[in-house]
């Protein structure tokens, strides 16, 4: 088994929004942030390889949301996901499985992208199988208040209507050598 970090960009989220009930007095001492309490956060995935299947986890922004979307967002740095795969050596026709650790924006926003017209939208990882716990479905079909401004409906409704989405029930192998677990987090399940 490998495993490669794989670069997707740094936005700038509000310190409050990111840290929650922390108090800022203690978040800043490593988090420093901005005179807009913005702090830069890097968007990281995962590739996992064993054997023929390899594993995205998560995959960043993407880049079909909005000029002002990405205004507000304040999206920084060089780095993007196809060229880090690419400089791993991997295209995205070679991913086989996307597991989404949750479907805010900035973990699922990179499955989905414009066609060339900008017609409509297709699958980045077109070979892939996607998945995310059937609970976390759930809470994206019905948000709370804090969370409904994170899920867009671009970034997965074209994987579930193009039959690539897969929901998974419980924790335990999904595939061989990889186990999921369900969390509670900053976002249930």
């Amino acid at each position: 088994m490998e495993i490669y970090n794989i670069e997707t960009g740094n936005f700038m989220c509000d310190g409050g929004a990111m840290f929650s009930v922390v108090p800022k007095v203690m978040w800043s001492r490593k988090y420093p942030s901005n005179e807009d309490n913005y702090c830069n956060c890097a968007m990281r995935s995962m590739l996992v390889v064993d054997g023929e299947r390899k594993i995205l986890i998560d995959n960043g922004t993407g880049d079909k949301q909005s000029e002002e979307f990405f205004k507000h967002q304040h999206l920084n740095g060089d780095a993007n996901m196809l060229d880090s795969l690419k400089s791993e050596g991997f295209l995205p026709d070679d991913i086989t499985d996307v597991v989404f650790t949750h479907l805010h924006f900035d973990h699922c926003g990179g499955a989905v992208k414009w066609n060339t017209d900008k017609s409509d939208y297709e699958l980045v990882f077109k070979n892939a199988q996607h998945w995310v716990s059937k609970q976390h479905w759930e809470n994206y079909l019905n948000p709370n208040i804090r969370e409904s401004d994170a899920f867009f409906d671009e970034n997965i409704m074209p994987i579930k209507e193009a039959g690539k989405l897969n929901l998974v029930e419980q924790e335990g192998e999904l595939f061989p050598n990889f186990k999921v677990k369900i969390f509670e987090g900053h976002t249930p399940d």
